[in-house]
C-alpha cells in the first residue's frame, strides 16, 4: 500500500526591501536607541546565569581599582555598559547584594508635589521649622516620618516620633504635598511640615535607583569577571553629569542623550 506524499507549496523567496526603504529605516534610529538595542541584544544572545554558573571554565578575576573608573556608555533595562580605562567597553550587571549609590544634584523643578524628599531641620516646640535647611535630598523613596537627631538619611529602622515633640534637630522625610517658589509642605507621616526653601538650599540626589542613570555619567565600579568586558558589579558609585529633572509628563518625551 502506497501512501501519497504531500509537499507544502513553496513560499518563495523572502520579500526584499528596496534600497530607499532600508536607508529610511536606518535614518529613523537614534544613536542612543541603537546603543540600548545593541546592549540588550548582547545579553539576549546568551542565557543570564549567576556568576560562575554556565560560564566558560577559567579563573574568576577581580577588577582592579584603576580599571574601574570611567563613564556610562549606554543604559538598558537591567543592564548598563561602561567605558572604563583605555576606553574599554564593559557590559555590567549588578551582583545580588551589590552596594549601589547614585549621587548628584537636582534641578529646582524637582520640588514638585509627589516627589519624596528628606531634609534635616530645626523644629520649635510647636513643630514649626525655624530656619531653612542647608540641603534637601532626593532619595527616590523611603519611609515618611519625623526622626529625632536627624542628620543625613534616616535608616529604615529609625524611630519616628509622632505628635508633640521637644524642640530640636529632626530629620523630616516624605512626599511633597504642595510646593511654592519659597517653600514646600512635606507629608511626614501624619504630620505636614512646612519647609522654607531659599536660593542657597542645596538640592542633592542620593539614591540606589539606577533608572536615573544616563550616558556620560561618571562611574566608579568594583566587581568580578570571567571574561574581560563582562562584569558583575559588587560596588558601584555613579555621579550624574547633569542635574536631575522630573520625569516627563504623559504625552511628552525627554530628548534622547548619547554619551559624548
Amino acid at each position: 500500500m502506497r501512501i501519497a506524499s504531500h509537499r507544502l507549496p513553496d513560499a518563495g523567496p523572502a520579500p526584499r526591501l528596496s534600497v530607499r526603504a532600508v536607508a529610511r529605516s536606518r535614518a529613523l534610529a537614534t544613536p542612543s536607541l541603537l546603543a540600548a538595542a545593541l546592549l540588550a541584544g548582547a545579553f539576549a544572545a546568551r542565557p543570564q546565569t549567576a556568576l560562575g554558573q554556565g560560564q566558560p571554565r577559567g579563573q574568576l578575576q577581580q577588577l582592579d581599582k584603576e580599571t574601574g573608573i570611567g563613564t556610562v556608555d549606554a543604559v538598558a533595562p537591567g543592564m548598563m555598559r561602561f567605558k572604563l580605562k583605555g576606553n574599554e567597553l564593559w557590559t555590567v550587571v549588578l551582583a545580588p547584594a551589590a552596594k549601589v549609590e547614585v549621587v548628584g544634584t537636582a534641578a529646582r523643578e524637582m520640588l514638585q508635589a509627589g516627589t519624596f524628599v528628606v531634609c534635616s531641620v530645626q523644629l520649635d516646640e510647636q513643630g514649626k521649622v525655624t530656619d531653612p535647611p542647608a540641603r534637601i535630598t532626593f532619595p527616590g523613596g523611603g519611609t515618611p516620618g519625623v526622626t529625632a537627631g536627624g542628620l543625613g538619611i534616616a535608616e529604615p529602622g529609625a524611630k519616628r516620633l509622632a505628635g508633640r515633640r521637644p524642640a530640636g534637630l529632626y530629620l523630616v522625610a516624605g512626599p511633597i504635598k504642595t510646593a511654592t517658589d519659597d517653600s514646600i509642605t512635606v507629608q511626614a507621616g501624619r504630620d505636614k511640615i512646612d519647609v522654607p526653601v531659599t536660593a542657597e538650599t542645596e538640592l542633592l540626589v542620593n539614591t540606589q535607583d539606577c533608572t536615573i542613570v544616563e550616558p556620560g555619567d561618571a562611574v566608579t565600579v568594583e566587581g568580578q569577571y570571567y571574561r574581560r568586558g563582562e562584569l558583575q558589579a559588587t560596588v558601584l558609585t555613579i555621579t550624574r553629569a547633569n542635574p536631575l529633572m522630573p520625569p516627563p509628563k504623559k504625552g511628552q518625551r525627554r530628548p534622547a542623550k548619547a554619551a559624548p
